[in-house]
């Protein structure tokens, strides 16, 4: 498995540059995990990623600040990510970061 880390601060989502994303082949399945390091903004927050592929938007759950990557949205030559945390009376989302698959 190889784990995807992004930086994620109030609503800016940004890959962890001491994590390599390098050299990844579109169209793998069960094998790509993202974890996210969250700032205090999202303390408390039902967290969600959004992957997007081609317009297409594939959610899934972040639990223990982490989720696998559905594998719909690795088939194209790159896919977007972006968060959206909710708790109680406030909504934040991130801008999107984009993620090249080279193979």
């Amino acid at each position: 498995m190889r784990i995807l880390k992004f930086i994620v601060t109030g609503q800016v989502i940004r890959p962890d540059p001491s994590c390599d994303f390098s050299n990844i082949a579109k169209g793998t399945k069960g094998y790509l995990k993202a974890v996210f390091d969250f700032d205090s903004d999202w303390n408390g927050c039902r967290k969600a990623a959004v992957f997007e592929k081609l317009q297409t938007k594939f959610p899934a759950p972040i639990i223990n600040n982490e989720c696998m990557i559905p594998e719909d949205a690795l088939t194209w030559n790159h896919f977007n990510v972006s968060v959206v945390g909710e708790r109680e009376g406030y909504r934040i989302t991130t801008n999107k970061a984009e993620v090249r698959q080279d193979g």
